[in-house]
């Protein structure tokens, strides 16, 4: 019994370990503007970026 909660405690230590790093490695993450993706699109839409599109037809 001792031999398999030593497994899982490895495993979660593993795990653990496993996502910290991945945090690390991505760095700061940019706090995300509202709109700022609205912005744009309506920006290109209205500069007829997508005129191959069907919705602007």
């Amino acid at each position: 019994m001792a031999f398999w909660i030593g497994v899982i405690v490895a495993v979660l230590i593993v795990i653990g370990l496993t996502v910290l790093s991945a945090k690390l490695l991505s760095g700061p993450r940019r706090p995300r503007r509202d709109g700022a993706r609205d912005e744009r699109m309506m920006a290109l839409k209205a500069s007829g970026a997508f005129k191959h599109r069907k919705s602007n037809r």
